[in-house]
């Protein structure tokens, strides 16, 4: 049998491919081929190799499937221990081969990666690392797997569900509820004006434009330490924040463990108030008002204002105490710039379309066959309309003559609203004690919850939309299943930045999806046993980084 030897000569090394050989009845080595230095013998080994590889890629099937987002989500679900609790919060099932919670965990990270139906989630499902990691048939997982898998599930089990996660991440990450953000939205649908089957699908005002559509709202805490959803309500579509406030306030204080409201701080927005909501409220509070209900701080000066720094940043306000609604109440008095602008370009685009419409409108009185001039009061009524939006009928003069509308603009009002009423915000508050950076900085963290409903109004990932769904509780369940992946996207972001790398949650995901797994399969000789080789596809450095921070999950 050959070999490989090596020699030395005059201190160099070099090498031979030789074969012991009987000569001369002694036996010997017998040089059969002379290879050369070390640099030739690597060359000859890689180019042996490369031979080698050319040929069992011949026979070989290679398939590349998206890996990072799907694995690294589903990761952040067994760290919580998600699958656990939904096992323990409704009764299990299996589908097709999958039980319940595995089939909606991975409903929510289909929302989180890819947002769509039921429908499309086998196909994207399919083009993923998932099935084979999971030794799940993609196939199996059609829409009607979806629909029975969500089948049964009662608001209570999904309240059940959702408290024991946010407590499982309070846990993990020792957190606090000092501080609670409390805000509204909701989501139009399509389901019919004639289906009398879904109570939470009404008609309202909606904020995404679509008042054409019924919709359904969703009401939901976080807090700035974590950035997660924590708490949510799903409730009718044509119910406002007034009317809301006092039952979502009562769910809160049963569904946050060890409630104790001397400890809590809730942050809301002004929509929330009512002289009633206020009364109901047992924990701390910080709330922006309306200015209208304290006419006598529109009149304070900005000379008048202090500076304060807030987060670095700094801010104007005005602190006092006033009566509302029969209580005294800590008021801040807040100036912005950023918000000022915003409402003088408003202002002025409403001027311009008052003119305008004005300028129409004397066109249309001067046609004789024009109704106007012929209905009473229809004239007024017209000018009314124009001069409708806010602040106008100050700012506009409007007389009727023979010759038709005449008007002034009173550039001295324009000044007035300016400095009167824009850029200020009122914040009010129980909080006493606290400073007055404290109250601004508190109430400024409330941006979380408005970042977490962008998101889940996102196409590109965590949006609630489509809904489909025609049923109260199907709807109840796809809202848990959104929101489930926002979670985990959300403890993604916080696990990558404790090791200092600070990404967007939609950065990250995009990173995520980028890693690719690549499956080579050998078929080999007939008869013999196929070979799997799975290898990760080339990464950039943020995906390195990424990816390292995942594995040690």
């Amino acid at each position: 049998m050959a070999s490989l030897i090596a020699k030395t000569v005059k201190g160099h090394q070099y090498w031979y491919i030789v074969e012991s050989r009987r000569v001369d009845g002694k036996v010997k080595q017998v040089i059969l081929e002379y290879i050369g230095n070390n640099k030739k013998l690597c060359e000859r080994v890689l180019q042996g190799s490369l031979t080698n590889l050319e040929g069992c890629l011949k026979t070989a099937a290679i398939k590349s499937y998206s890996h990072g987002d799907g694995i690294a989500l589903m990761k952040v679900a067994n760290l919580v221990g998600v699958k656990e609790i939904l096992d323990l919060s409704w009764k299990t099932q299996t589908r097709d081969g999958v039980d319940r919670s595995t089939s909606l965990i991975l409903a929510a990270i289909h929302r989180a990666s890819s947002p769509g139906s039921k429908n499309s989630f086998s196909d994207w499902f399919k083009k993923t690392s998932l099935p084979y990691h999971m030794d799940i048939h993609a196939e199996a997982m059609t829409s009607q797997h979806f629909w029975e898998q969500m089948d049964g599930i009662t608001e209570e089990e999904l309240c059940s569900a959702e408290d024991a996660i946010t407590h499982a991440i309070l846990e993990k990450y020792d957190a606090s509820l000092d501080k609670l953000a409390l805000d509204y939205t909701n989501y139009f649908t399509y389901i019919s004006s004639s289906y009398v089957k879904s109570s939470l699908a009404q008609r309202g005002h909606n904020k995404q434009k679509r008042n054409d559509l019924r919709q359904c709202s969703l009401a939901l805490v976080t807090s700035k330490e974590l950035g997660i959803p924590l708490y949510s309500h799903v409730y009718e579509g044509n119910k406002n924040d007034q009317s809301i406030f006092g039952e979502y306030l009562k769910l809160l204080q049963d569904r946050i463990p060890n409630y104790q409201p001397e400890e809590i701080t809730l942050v809301f927005d002004g929509g929330s108030n009512t002289k009633k909501n206020l009364e109901l409220l047992n924990s701390h509070y910080i709330c922006s008002f309306s200015l209208a209900r304290c006419k006598d701080l529109y009149g304070i000066d900005l000379s008048d204002y202090e500076e304060a720094e807030v987060n670095n940043k700094k801010a104007n306000c005005f602190r006092t105490t006033r009566t509302i609604w029969g209580k005294e109440r800590e008021c801040i008095l807040t100036f912005s710039q950023t918000l000022y602008d915003g409402q003088v370009k408003e202002l002025e685009k409403n001027i311009e379309k008052a003119k305008k419409s004005l300028q129409e409108l004397n066109e249309k009185i001067h046609n004789p066959k024009s109704r106007i001039i012929k209905e009473e009061n229809a004239l007024q009524k017209k000018v009314d309309s124009i001069l409708s939006a806010k602040y106008m009928r100050q700012i506009f003069e409007v007389k009727t003559t023979a010759e038709g509308l005449q008007y002034e603009i009173s550039e001295e009002k324009i000044e007035e609203v300016k400095r009167r009423y824009y850029g200020k915000k009122l914040l009010v508050t129980d909080r006493i004690e606290w400073t007055t950076e404290e109250i601004i900085r508190a109430y400024r963290e409330q941006d979380q919850i408005e970042k977490l409903f962008r998101d889940t109004k996102d196409n590109r990932h965590f949006s609630m939309k489509p809904i489909f769904h025609w049923t109260d509780q199907k709807i109840r369940v796809h809202i848990f299943i959104c929101l489930l992946g926002l979670t985990l996207a959300c403890i993604l972001q916080k696990e990558t930045e404790k090791e200092g790398l600070k990404l967007s949650k939609d950065r990250l995901l995009e990173e995520l999806s980028g890693i690719r797994e690549s499956w080579i399969t050998d078929s080999g000789e007939a008869g013999k046993e196929k070979r799997v080789i799975r290898k990760l596809e080339e990464m950039n450095s943020t995906q390195k980084k990424i990816w390292g921070i995942v594995e040690k999950m």
